[in-house]
């Protein structure tokens, strides 16, 4: 009689979350974005942005893109602006 072969456990889900990413504060993803960006990525870096500076939320799935991002944060400003005339 032979005992049984147990099988190992996998991996907890843990290692498949970059912890630094999750945990770090906004401005730190802002850079570690604009590091790991080109020229050729500048598409890819404005949706970026747009999900670290919560600009993403208030655009619907479908019309998420970079020009839509910068329109509402251009939006956005220009109202900060007008609220600080003063």
């Amino acid at each position: 009689v032979f005992p049984p072969n147990f099988r190992e456990p996998g991996p907890p889900a843990l290692e498949l979350f970059d912890l630094e990413e999750q945990f770090s504060t906004p401005k730190a993803r802002l850079a570690q974005v604009t590091n790991k960006c080109t020229e050729d990525d500048l598409e890819y870096f404005v949706r970026e942005c747009g999900d670290i500076l919560g600009v993403s939320r208030k655009i619907p799935t479908e019309k998420r893109n970079a020009r839509v991002i910068l329109e509402v944060i251009f939006n956005e400003l220009v109202e900060f602006k007008k609220l600080n005339q003063d």
